[in-house]
Parts: C-alpha cells; sequence; structure tokens
C-alpha cells in the first residue's frame, strides 16, 4: 500500500479540476495515465453541490455574474 500528497488538493477539492472532489486519477487529475488502478476504470469528476460546472454554464446563460 501506498500514499501521496498532491499540491493541486485543498481540504478534498481539487484546484485543478475547477473545484470537483479530489479523486486521484479522475479524467484532469495530475495522474491520468501514468499509473493503473487496479480495477482499471477512470472515475469521473464529481463536484459539491453548487460548484460544478453545470452550475456555471446555468449562471452564464441567466446573465448572473459568477463569484
Amino acid at each position: 500500500m501506498s500514499s501521496w500528497n498532491c499540491r493541486h488538493e485543498v481540504n478534498g477539492i481539487c484546484m485543478k479540476v475547477a473545484g470537483a472532489y479530489c479523486r486521484p486519477g479522475m479524467k484532469g487529475c495530475v495522474l491520468v495515465g501514468k499509473v493503473t488502478f487496479q480495477d482499471g476504470v477512470i472515475p469521473a469528476p464529481v463536484w459539491p453541490p453548487g460548484a460544478g460546472p453545470a452550475e456555471a454554464r446555468a449562471k452564464a446563460g441567466s446573465g448572473e455574474p459568477e463569484r
């Protein structure tokens, strides 16, 4: 068993993948293509409620300024 620290992870949130929960190996992660996980599945990004790319698109379409 091994562990690692990622410089893009802050309090469980990935700053590299637009604020998604940190899931090592997810699409956009620094580990994609560099490591292989035992189950062979690349996890999809998961965002906290109100923080995902879908919410950003909805705000842009409504004329509401982004934070």
